[in-house]
């Protein structure tokens, strides 16, 4: 029930609908598009939520908003950025805590959805720092 993607053009949008999403989170900032991404969500009948992420500044509150946000709207869902690597990031990091899962597991996960985590500096920092707080280790 979850599609992940980069920014949607406004005919994916529709597309999207079409094939059952009902929900599209995404995780740009507002300054990242021209037109306002709940404007182009909303003209084609479907649910928006933002939580903006920018890269330099990761949060673990990121991680609870999509988590509250899952659990508290209409799914099929729709996760974009400008190009999927934050939604990815945020979905494979909420797994990662469910499933108790280590930072190699988080990685080689991410790699399933086509995207290398590890490549990314800001990413594998986040990664590793988070899963290790979790943990309690330091």
């Amino acid at each position: 029930g979850i599609f992940i993607g980069p920014q949607p053009a406004p005919d994916d949008l529709e597309y999207a609908r079409q094939c059952g999403i009902k929900t599209v989170i995404d995780f740009r900032l507002p300054s990242e598009t021209a037109t306002p991404n709940e404007t182009l969500a909303r003209n084609c009948g479907l649910n928006y939520i933002n939580i903006p992420v920018n890269k330099a500044m990761l949060s673990e509150n990121q991680i609870d908003d999509l988590d509250a946000t899952m659990q508290t709207k209409q799914g099929l869902f729709l996760l974009h950025c400008a190009t999927g690597a934050r939604a990815v990031l945020l979905l494979t990091l909420s797994k990662a805590r469910k499933n108790g899962w280590t930072a190699d597991q988080t990685f080689a996960h991410a790699k399933t959805m086509g995207f290398d985590l590890q490549t990314s500096p800001a990413y594998s920092n986040f990664v590793n720092q988070l899963l290790k707080i979790e943990r309690g280790t330091q």
